[in-house]
């Protein structure tokens, strides 16, 4: 396996994918798979954390002009990014947000790799064995790791990274990984010693995602968070897109 293309060369792929096209057809033709789960009062979420809950404000059936909502949820609710605050630094200095995040990251070439089933650890050959058919990967990688997903159930046994695994994505060139389940830690982790390890390596991630309609392959990744200036985290509407290049 060759190490990952880099983001400035994928940006000359995507050009001249297009350009190619744009020779053979006026109108382009490509799927969108959406890949985020998702977001309602029946979404589990981790426990001890907020769930999401709706707040009706004002109604049309009572005279109001508009329907209006407001909802309280944790930003780690359903398919998100987190950001550097979450776990370390102080909440009140703002420092570290999910504003402060790049973009680059969550927006891209990405490889689906599918190593489900699967409700363990995910090794160094895990991470072999699924990319080895690609003759080099992008520099943007998520796990498949369940062909079925029910977000309305915690499932407390869940597939999560180990810090084996981001040494041998970080030998590769991967500037972010993600993967289908609650976190990239197991859940009785106390130290968080793949979060630490993937902030050591200057790896950005996503949790929670549904690659259930997603094959294993090379898609175009659109995942960026909000522009939260007080938060740890962000919700995130992720989508591949299925031969745009």
């Amino acid at each position: 396996m060759k190490p990952s293309i880099v983001p400035e060369q994928e940006l000359c792929i995507i050009a001249a994918g297009l350009r190619i096209r744009q020779q053979i057809s006026l109108q382009m033709t490509y799927t969108i798979i959406d890949i985020s789960q998702p977001v309602s009062s029946s979404t589990a979420c981790f426990p001890g954390d907020t769930p999401f809950s709706r707040q009706v404000t004002l109604r049309l059936e009572e005279g109001a002009t508009v329907n209006l909502t407001s909802f309280t949820m944790s930003p780690h609710v359903g398919t998100h990014a987190d950001a550097p605050s979450h776990i370390q630094g102080h909440l009140e200095d703002n420092h570290g947000m999910v504003s402060g995040m790049p973009l680059l990251p969550y927006i891209g070439l990405c490889a689906v790799l599918d190593v489900s089933p699967l409700a363990d650890g995910i090794t160094k050959q895990h991470f072999e064995k699924a990319a080895d058919g690609f003759p080099e990967l992008p520099p943007r990688v998520v796990f498949k790791t369940q062909k079925n997903l029910r977000f309305d159930v915690w499932e407390g046994k869940y597939a999560h990274f180990t810090v084996e695994l981001i040494e041998a994505l970080r030998a590769c060139g991967i500037i972010m990984a993600g993967l289908d389940t609650p976190s990239v830690d197991h859940i009785a982790s106390k130290d968080l010693e793949v979060h630490h390890a993937m902030m050591k390596a200057g790896f950005s991630w996503l949790e929670n995602l549904d690659l259930t309609k997603a094959d294993q392959g090379i898609y175009f990744l659109s995942a960026a968070p909000l522009k939260l200036t007080e938060l740890e985290a962000s919700p995130v509407r992720a989508v591949l897109i299925k031969d745009l290049v």
